[in-house]
């Protein structure tokens, strides 16, 4: 009979870190960094989605500014920060 070897568990990161380091390779790469949340329909919870690669081009990046500007009454908002 053969011993079964359970597997490791990951050490799981806390969420911040995580969040951190992406955000951090995201700019070293010159790559889109987003991070947006939904509401699971079979839950009810909210799920935060944080997302960094090539996603988004300069024209979807256009009509989320322009829509953004729409809303800014509203709450939303954004920030630019010109980088070197």
């Amino acid at each position: 009979m053969t011993i079964r070897k359970g597997r490791r568990k990951k050490e799981e990161r806390p969420f911040h870190e995580a969040v951190t380091d992406l955000l951090f390779s995201a700019m070293a790469n010159h790559e889109d960094f987003v991070v947006t949340y939904e509401v699971n329909p079979a839950t009810s919870k909210k799920e935060v989605h944080v997302m960094a690669g090539k996603l988004i081009s300069p024209e979807v990046l256009g009509n989320l500014k322009g829509h953004i500007a729409e809303q800014l009454e509203g709450g939303s908002g954004y920030h630019i920060r010109q980088m070197e």
